[in-house]
């Protein structure tokens, strides 16, 4: 079967909806097929993998799905079902993209079955709930995926609705189409080789002076922004996709935020991907020694703490002796499971572009402590290397690419 834009719907609630995009869609030389994601009823019309298939997919059986009485029980059913009917069409080569219609739940199911496919696959969710607060983050999490907000309810075949179908399908036809002028396929390691690299604010220089020293050697630099999302999307992908020859880590300050509860927690499993696939890793320590507490969660002792206001939404909040200990603890555990070669870079001279030496927020003596306890963790073969210099200088940039060529 050749290539297809899979369209998720809830076929039950708008089957009209979906047949237009798919006539729109083939309208621009496209193959569109619909999959039904429906919890209840009976779908408006003949999907191309009925609602049957999906369950069936998921592995749970038939009968058991239909006596379900309430869509909450349904919904994992079919999200399952989907996400396992998309990844077998992506193995065949089959999806050129994908998008979904539908409000709330329908965009909840329809985003939750994007992301079983890998970076690169056009995905677009068409959502009248695209705008509502804190939806979006969950709708998109840590996935290649573009909102498109359509104003008015999906429901209804009015003038309206036809100008944002329209629209939708333009746009994911367009994705499909730029996919294919710079396919995923590019970037499984035959062409030039990549490295990972976490981005930070307090770290940018040092970033822009990595990069290009090894764009000078050969290699692409990918960067992802260490804030709590963009450092989770290259654990998924580097779990999920053999992309990459190294990881540069200049910023995992999201393992101790993620401990402590701070703004930039990266989750449970951040540092541990380049670990599990054996892959080379050097990691520098921004972030590591400051967090970003959560106004909700501002204890009192903080008022205390040396602070730094970066922005006029961040304030970065040092950390005390016993958190550093608890994350050396922690980022160590993480790092002595690694199946590859490790190296950790620290720069004598401040730990970013806010902690300085001469600065008041710099604090050799804690930084010290971090040090101290993260060398007595780790295994004998990882080894620490010291540079007498701060993290945002040509000097250091240079240690820690001389020391990423020297375990690649």
């Amino acid at each position: 079967m050749t290539e297809a834009i899979i369209i998720l719907v809830m076929a039950e609630e708008k089957w009209e909806e979906a047949d237009f995009l798919r006539h729109e869609i083939e309208s621009h030389g496209h193959k569109a097929r619909i999959l039904d994601m429906g919890l209840v009823g009976e779908a408006g019309g003949t999907c191309d993998i009925s609602r049957e298939e999906v369950i069936l997919a998921s592995r749970q059986p038939l009968e058991d799905v239909r006596l379900m009485s309430d869509r909450g029980g349904r919904m994992p059913v079919m999200v399952e079902g989907g996400r396992q009917k998309v990844r077998k069409l992506n193995s065949k080569g089959e999806i050129s993209g994908i998008v979904s219609l539908g409000g709330t739940t329908g965009t909840r199911m329809g985003t939750s079955i994007m992301k079983a496919l890998p970076f690169g696959i056009p995905k677009l969710a068409v959502s009248s709930t695209a705008a509502l607060p804190g939806l979006a983050s969950r709708y998109i999490g840590t996935a290649d995926i573009t909102l498109m907000h359509s104003v008015v309810e999906i429901a209804g075949f009015n003038t309206m609705m036809k100008n944002v179908l329209a629209r939708a399908a333009g746009s994911i036809c367009g994705m499909a189409e730029g996919s294919h002028r710079m396919p995923v396929s590019l970037v499984d390691g035959s062409a030039t080789p990549m490295i990972a690299m976490t981005h930070f604010g307090p770290c940018e220089e040092c970033a822009v002076n990595v990069r290009s020293l090894l764009e000078q050697k050969g290699f692409q630099v990918i960067g992802f922004s260490a804030a709590g999302v963009g450092d989770r999307a290259m654990e998924e992908i580097i779990e999920a996709q053999n992309i990459f020859s190294a990881v540069i880590d200049l910023a995992p300050g999201g393992v101790g935020e993620e401990l402590l509860g701070f703004a930039r927690a990266a989750g449970p499993t951040r540092l541990e991907a380049a670990g599990n696939k054996g892959m080379p890793q050097v990691i520098a320590p921004c972030g590591v020694n400051f967090g970003s507490p959560l106004k909700r969660k501002y204890k009192p002792e903080y008022k205390s703490r040396k602070k730094y206001e970066y922005d006029a939404v961040r304030t970065f909040l040092r950390l005390s002796k016993e958190e550093l200990l608890m994350v050396a603890t922690a980022i160590a555990k993480k790092l002595n499971k690694s199946k590859g070669p490790v190296r950790i870079v620290i720069p004598l001279g401040g730990w970013s572009s806010v902690d300085k030496k001469g600065t008041s927020f710099f604090d050799g003596d804690a930084d010290r402590i971090f040090v101290n306890k993260l060398k007595n963790l780790l295994r004998q073969d990882i080894e620490v290397r010291e540079v007498d210099a701060d993290l945002e200088t040509p000097e250091f940039a240079k240690a820690v690419v001389d020391t990423t060529l020297d375990i690649l």
